[in-house]
């Protein structure tokens, strides 16, 4: 099980000395709380502020997360941050969005398959089912329905008989399912490459939901291997499974606990 991040703060000392320190976070549950409606969803000004300082003081602040790109600036409104959206599938590199080459053929099949489950009678006709569409990536949402165990079966079954769905990967995290395109690109794999393309030595990650699990295990991998220095902090809340938990470090209480972290990091 990860320590209590506030109990071992003398072992991110040497990151919050450092300058050429990266922190890396997920936007949903970490640094925004959880809204019944994620097009609702923001972060207080606060929060804001502290990301414009963090930025201000480390060589890499970033986001991942499984909001577009589009929608996450829009979000956050933080200037100098690197912004990565749908998992790892797109970024925002000189005020223009890259999409993965690779990923670019499945654009047409993944709008077509989010049509289709929009229009499935057995979801239209359900109360407070929201549907999420980010390009790369689609989310339907059933956190505001009444029966929640009821809605999520007939999601996985309007989803698993759609055409072409092979070709995409189904997750699912705090009352949600989503799909994306089944490739080699997850919140680790961009991890270790954001470490190698800026030569960063010290990185700390913060995520709550099941992707982020990719992030903390990258880390984990590269810390044996010697080739970087990370730490994965899980932001805990009753939703998040036990073994999003176990495969973090360290866990902090919810995202005002990182709002705390993220001031101790600032000071001198």
């Amino acid at each position: 099980m990860p320590k209590y991040l506030f109990d071992y703060l003398n072992e991110f000392e040497d990151f919050k000395k450092d300058e050429k320190t990266a922190v890396i976070t997920d936007i949903d549950g970490t640094i925004s709380k959880i809204v019944l409606d994620p097009y609702e969803a923001t972060i207080t000004q606060i929060m804001r502020a502290t990301l414009e300082k963090l930025v201000g003081k480390f060589q890499l602040v970033g986001i991942i997360t499984g909001r577009n790109v589009k929608n996450a600036k829009e979000m956050l409104e933080v200037d100098g941050l690197l912004y990565i959206g749908s998992h790892g599938l797109e970024y925002l590199k000189d005020d223009e969005i890259h999409i993965e080459p690779e990923v670019e053929e499945y654009l047409p099949i993944i709008q077509k398959i989010a049509q289709n489950i929009q229009t499935e009678e057995e979801l239209y006709n359900i109360k407070n089912i929201l549907f999420q569409e980010k390009g790369l990536c689609f989310t339907v949402h059933y956190r505001k329905c009444e029966d929640l165990e009821g809605t999520h079966r007939k999601i996985l079954e309007a989803i698993n008989e759609m055409e072409g769905i092979e070709k995409f990967k189904i997750t699912e995290g705090r009352k949600v399912v989503e799909i994306r395109p089944k490739i080699g690109h997850d919140k680790g794999t961009i991890l270790e490459k954001l470490i190698f393309e800026n030569e960063v030595e010290k990185i700390i990650y913060l995520g709550d939901d099941v992707t982020d699990v990719d992030a903390f295990n990258k880390l984990k991998e590269l810390k044996e291997n010697g080739k970087a220095h990370g730490m994965g902090i899980v932001v805990v809340s009753e939703e998040v499974p036990e073994f999003v938990k176990e495969n973090a470090s360290f866990y902090v209480n919810g995202v005002d606990e990182v709002q705390k972290f993220f001031n101790w990091l600032l000071e001198n």
